[in-house]
């Protein structure tokens, strides 16, 4: 799609990308207004800005808010791991297990799917097993800390 009406084809569609949407906390991308301008360039080769704008301001929205639940996920395992009571060992806990599928698999879905206009995924397949996830989290860290008298 970048070669649409003359513009420049690459096969590099990270110099478009305005955030760094695969990580645990998603913040913008170096040089992400530029980024973005580019992105919403080729956006703007089919859809009309109104709706390019909305799609970009509700994405947005989506990071600042999936961000705010993998942080406060993010905090139990801090505090877990502060009291000595997470194995140094990855995955060797469901607990782990549990965290890492809340942000990389469906926080990441939900981040990924508001940039495209996925709804049915922003909310099915990325908040609500976030929402999921984090009353397991809960309950499991709370018996992490009853077994260890903490």
């Amino acid at each position: 799609m970048s070669g649409l009406n003359g513009r420049g084809v690459t096969h590099d569609p990270s110099e478009r990308l305005s955030y760094n949407l695969f990580a645990e906390i998603t913040e913008p991308r170096p040089n992400a207004e530029r980024a973005q301008a580019k992105m919403k360039d080729i956006c703007l080769q089919c859809h009309t800005p109104p709706l390019v704008d909305r799609v970009y301001k509700e994405g947005a929205a989506v990071v600042e808010a999936t961000n705010e639940k993998v942080l406060a996920a993010k905090a139990i395992m801090d505090s877990l791991k502060a009291d000595g009571l997470l194995s140094p060992d990855a995955f060797s806990q469901t607990i782990q297990f549990t965290y890492f599928d809340l942000w990389h698999y469906y926080g990441r879905t939900a981040k990924h799917a508001a940039f495209m206009g996925g709804a049915d995924y922003v909310q099915w397949h990325g908040n609500y097993p976030i929402l999921q996830h984090m009353v397991e989290l809960k309950e499991q860290a709370a018996q992490i800390r009853k077994e260890n008298g903490k």
